[in-house]
Formats: structure tokens, C-alpha cells, sequence
């Protein structure tokens, strides 16, 4: 188990601010944020290649903050995997082992190997490798020095999509088999595909933790919304049965959207879906209690359908069919409704 209590760092153009986590023996704990939000900055403090100004790192309860990084028994991967070019695969994997017998190492190698699926590749010089080979290599000669949690920075983002698959099961696959993993990425899909709990770094900052379903479900901020392809966030003031939101910043005027049920008055988040959001050419005669007219500024293609951004002093983002486009015949510029439900207005706190 690693704990994580109140971990502060300053690089004075940045810091990581009072973190704390906690990650449980059987945790693929994703860490997800931008660059530059931080990630591999915690990542570094808690292999201790960067010291901490204040705060306290645990692994398996045993205080670790201030221990140099060959005692901590963390294993850290890099984006790009550190392989020493000159040796084969056998010998790399075989580094860390350099204090036990021959027949204890051989015997290491080709269980790792075989557990990693590169058994075929001993022979070989790193050169030879694909992004992905060098990759469960160096797991391999990670899990050689027989680490208590793996530390992993961005391990699939230079590896091609094919070997992504392959790659994530086996990293899944060493979690199940009891090896706790702390992963972080820019990439929402890879984190849902791997996390059973993740957290959510901004500036510095956890702001967000929680299994992927609840980060999916109840984004906490319009950073964590963007992640899920959400874009209709909004910091709201909530009186009776109405959410009040700033159209263009501070003293412009506010848009009064509709709830659905009364809510705890006062300051809250608000997220309207973008599949939620229909567009119509004329004023709406719909069952819909919010409807506001703008200007498309942009339509852009989406896997399934097209995004339609519809500006009138703030911006409101509807996710519609090729069907839908072609028949309404939208086109930038054009004035268009942006509606949706009251139902669809949820309150986030």
C-alpha cells in the first residue's frame, strides 16, 4: 500500500500542492492530467529522484520519504524505456540480478521473459526492438529487482496502437497477479481501459478521486469534464429552480437555465451533455425549458457524428448525427437554438 499525506513541493513557477493519496495493495491507480498538470513530477517524488519540501510518502507502512531511490523497492518506467543499448535482451533483464548465482539468474531471466511474452528476443540487442518490445523489456528487468509497486510515466504513449492492446493486458495481468501499479497518462481512454480508481491532476492539484465511473458520471470540474469529451461546464449560482450562469465573464449578463427539482442554493457546478443538446434552425416549439439562440462558430467531426459549437456570449457544445447536419444543413455562421431539458441540467458540487 502506498500513502501519500499532504506532499508539497515548490519549483517556484509551479508546485504540487498538498497532495494526498492512497493506494491499496490491489489498486491500478490511475493518476490522469495534462501536460505540465504534474503527473510525472508526483511520480518522481515518490521514487525519490525529487525530494519533497514538506509532506510524507509510506509504502507497505514503512516511511520512505526522505530514502534514497535504491531503497524504496519502487520500480520506475519511463515514456521511453532507459535500456543500456550494448547489451542484449538477456542481459538487461538480468542487471539487477548481478549478485546471485548464475543458475538463480538464468532461471530469473527466462521466467521473466516468458511472463512478459519476449522469451524469443533474448538474444537481441535493444536496436532491434519495436517501442512496444522495449517496453515489456524493460518491465521485465524491472521486475527483476523485485519492486513492491510499479511507477509508470506515460509507458504507452510511445507505443503503437496495435501493441497497445497486448501491452495493457499484461500490465493488467500483474496487477491481478498482486502487484500494486501507480500509471499516469494524458490519455482518458487508456486510464478508463486500465484503472479500477484514478484521480484527476490540475495544476498541482488532485481535484478529483474516484472509481472511472464516477469521474465519468460526476466530473468535478470542467477540466475533468473535457476528459470525457464534455464541454458544456459551467460555474453556476443556484436560487429555487434556476441556475444562473456568466455569459462573457464577470458583469455581463447571466444566462438562467432551468433545473429540473430544487437544489441547495448557492455556488455549484453545472454539466449539460452534448448529446443532450438539440439544434434547431427556428425558434423551438419543444418540449425543452432551455433554449437559446446563437451562432455556430464550428462544426467538427467526431468518431460517431459531428460537434456543433453555438456561441451567444458564452458557448454551447451539441453532439449531433451526419443525418442530423445534412438535413438541417448547418454550415458555421449560420443562427441556430441550442435546447436541452431541464432533466439534462446536472448539479455537480
Amino acid at each position: 500500500m502506498l500513502e501519500i499525506s499532504h506532499l508539497y513541493k515548490d519549483f517556484k513557477r509551479f508546485c504540487i500542492n498538498d497532495i494526498t493519496l492512497k493506494i491499496n495493495r490491489d489498486d491500478y491507480f490511475v493518476l490522469l492530467g495534462a501536460s505540465g498538470a504534474g503527473k510525472s513530477v508526483l511520480l518522481e517524488l515518490t521514487a525519490g529522484i525529487t525530494k519533497p519540501d514538506s509532506g510524507k510518502i509510506f509504502l507497505n507502512g514503512k516511511e520512505i520519504t526522505l530514502l534514497p531511490v535504491e531503497k524504496r523497492k519502487t520500480g520506475l518506467i519511463f515514456q521511453t524505456p532507459a535500456i543500456f543499448p550494448h547489451l542484449t535482451v538477456k542481459e538487461n533483464i538480468a542487471f539487477p540480478l548481478f549478485a546471485a548465482s548464475r543458475q538463480i539468474v538464468d532461471s530469473r531471466v527466462r521466467s521473466l521473459a516468458e511472463q512478459t511474452g519476449i522469451s524469443h528476443l533474448l538474444n537481441e540487442k535493444p536496436a532491434k526492438l519495436s517501442g512496444g518490445e522495449l517496453q515489456r523489456l524493460a518491465l521485465a528487468r524491472t521486475l527483476a529487482s523485485d519492486p513492491l509497486m510499479l511507477l509508470l510515466d506515460e509507458p504507452l504513449s510511445a507505443v503503437d496502437t496495435p501493441m497497445k492492446s497486448s501491452l495493457r493486458g499484461l500490465l493488467r495481468g500483474l496487477n491481478r497477479d498482486g502487484m500494486p501499479m501507480l500509471h499516469v497518462t494524458h490519455d482518458f481512454e487508456e486510464a478508463v481501459a486500465l484503472a479500477n480508481r484514478m484521480a484527476v491532476i490540475e495544476n498541482g492539484s488532485i481535484i478529483q478521486t474516484g472509481t472511472p465511473t464516477e469521474i465519468i458520471n460526476q466530473p468535478k470540474s470542467g477540466f475533468a469534464a473535457g476528459f470525457i469529451g464534455e464541454r458544456n461546464f459551467f460555474k453556476a449560482e443556484i436560487k429555487g429552480l434556476y441556475a444562473f450562469v456568466e455569459a462573457g465573464g464577470a458583469g455581463k449578463d447571466r444566462f438562467r437555465i432551468h433545473l429540473n427539482e430544487h437544489c441547495e442554493e448557492g455556488p455549484a457546478n453545472i454539466l449539460i451533455r452534448s448529446s443532450h443538446v438539440v439544434v434547431a434552425k427556428d425558434k423551438p416549439e419543444l418540449s425543452t425549458t432551455n433554449n437559446f439562440s446563437g451562432r455556430i462558430s464550428s462544426i467538427s467531426p467526431l468518431r460517431e457524428g459531428f460537434e456543433v459549437c453555438i456561441e451567444n456570449g458564452t458557448r454551447f457544445y451539441a453532439r449531433i448525427t451526419r443525418d442530423a447536419l445534412e438535413k438541417l444543413s448547418l454550415a458555421p455562421g449560420q443562427e441556430v437554438w441550442a435546447c436541452f431539458k431541464a432533466s439534462a441540467v446536472e448539479v455537480i458540487r
